[in-house]
């Protein structure tokens, strides 16, 4: 099972969960964290690199980030639409107007929350600031690690929800959800199971240890849900679900909720967290880092930074590369393997037959020799082909006026005949005498040349046939 780490960034703390996963819905949680930290200061990367020591491990690992509410814009638009590129872009314009950076310094990522049916796509945007997911992925490379992806807490707390509550009818409808962290609250609003509003309350579980700061945190919870009964009149949840919060907040729940709102609550409890030792596990919720460890949606709000999704591609890209250098390597070693293996099949081919040739030869040695002597003697014997033939009908078509002088016959090659006459046209009536016999048609003078034999002139020549 592949080994992965999940890491939510506060002001103060570095919440992580460690667990492998053979798929979603099958993990098995190994190591829970909590690293203190300041965050946008040096002393991030001393946090995580800490955190991975008590991994035990930082190769290998699938790390993904979850930024906490409380540093997310989050915003639910209404765009005339329904294609994805045209959604993309009135976004870009839209997004401007939303937070009070100019867009150069943000990072926007949306979620597609559905048509209304007339003429309106609803469109959760959330709004991080850059230069905050810089520091937290140049923390993560000066470890030489990639984050696979940067998510809300919101919708992890949501997916921590559907895998704790056993009564999954308590989910079908509209519901609210309050994550209780150490420094401030997330109310969530949830329907369909995605995520439809959420707002943040200023009081979290340090404060609402102060008696003055729990009028005011009741007092926000009451104005967040005014605000989503306006925002989304059709939607009317009738329960709250309350995680990350300790017990003794169930009457002052009591007072804010039932009284005025008539709105059931329910305290969620995560058992995996009695599993491990934990210090100061009791003020922080781990339900974002836990939910995701449980579930994970692709149309979940995932932030991108450019130069993290440059890396990602070179890294993919240098993984293809890498797999393609290992699927020709292989090739190549399959072919050279079969090259060597027909090479040596010839060459022991080869040897077995030199083998036999050699054999065979021992074995007809003497039917060699007899052959050879048998070729010899075909040169002298036959009416046609002998050498006492040739000369019979040499001497036969000869006259008197010729004298030859050479004799060269190779057998079945080439004939000729040297010799010298007084005048030329003794020599062409010769050679024209040859042509009419049977055995020497195709002669040819080859050269006539005059000389001097004592007082005499004569004429030498040779005469050929093939």
């Amino acid at each position: 099972m592949k080994k992965k780490v999940i890491i939510e960034f506060s002001e103060r703390w570095l919440k992580a969960v460690c667990y492998s996963s053979a798929g979603i819905g099958h993990a098995s949680i190994e190591k829970i964290i909590l690293e203190p930290i300041v965050l946008d200061t040096p002393n991030l990367s001393t946090s995580l690199n800490n955190v991975f020591k008590q991994i035990g491990q930082r190769k290998g690992l699938e790390v993904s980030v979850v930024l906490s509410r409380n540093k997310i814009t989050v915003r639910q638009l209404d765009l005339p639409s329904r294609d994805p590129a045209e959604i993309e872009s009135m976004l870009g314009l839209h997004v401007i107007r939303q937070v009070p950076y100019p867009k150069e310094e943000i990072v926007w990522s949306h979620q597609n929350l559905g048509f209304d049916g007339l003429s309106n796509t609803h469109i959760l945007l959330a709004v991080a600031h850059r230069e905050m997911l810089r520091n937290i992925f140049n923390a993560f490379t000066a470890l030489n690690i990639l984050p696979e992806s940067m998510l809300m807490s919101s919708q992890g707390v949501i997916h921590y929800l559907n895998e704790t509550i056993k009564d999954k009818s308590l989910l079908r409808d509209a519901y609210l959800v309050l994550d209780i962290d150490y420094n401030f609250s997330d109310l969530i609003l949830v329907n369909n199971q995605n995520l439809r509003s959420s707002v943040i309350i200023s009081q979290g579980s340090e404060q609402l240890k102060l008696e003055q700061e729990r009028g005011k945190f009741c007092a926000e919870l009451k104005q967040a849900l005014v605000v989503f009964n306006n925002e989304i009149p059709n939607t009317k949840p009738a329960r709250l679900f309350i995680a990350g919060a300790p017990y003794e907040l169930e009457a002052l729940m009591e007072d804010c909720l039932k009284k005025d709102f008539n709105l059931k609550f329910q305290f969620v409890k995560c058992t995996e967290l009695d599993k491990f030792y934990v210090k100061n596990v009791q003020e922080v919720s781990f339900a974002p880092v836990l939910g995701f460890t449980y579930q994970r949606k692709r149309e979940d709000i995932n932030f991108t930074l450019p130069e993290a999704q440059i890396k990602r591609e070179i890294k993919l890209k240098v993984q293809q590369i890498l797999t393609m250098g290992a699927c020709l390597t292989y090739i190549f070693i399959v072919l050279g393997a079969t090259v060597l293996v027909r090479i040596n099949q010839l060459q022991s081919y080869r040897d077995s037959l030199q083998k036999r040739i050699s054999q065979l030869k021992k074995d007809t040695g003497k039917v060699y020799d007899i052959a050879q002597k048998i070729n010899i003697v075909k040169q002298y014997y036959g009416a046609k082909l002998s050498v006492a033939t040739c000369i019979y009908e040499l001497t036969r078509v000869c006259p008197d006026n010729i004298t030859l002088t050479n004799f060269t016959w190779e057998w079945q090659k080439s004939f000729s005949i040297r010799g010298y006459a007084q005048q030329m046209p003794d020599i062409s009536s010769f050679v024209n005498a040859l042509n009419t016999s049977g055995l020497f048609k195709g002669a040819q003078a080859r050269y006539m040349r005059r000389r001097k034999n004592q007082d005499k002139e004569i004429v030498d020549f040779e005469i050929g046939i093939k």
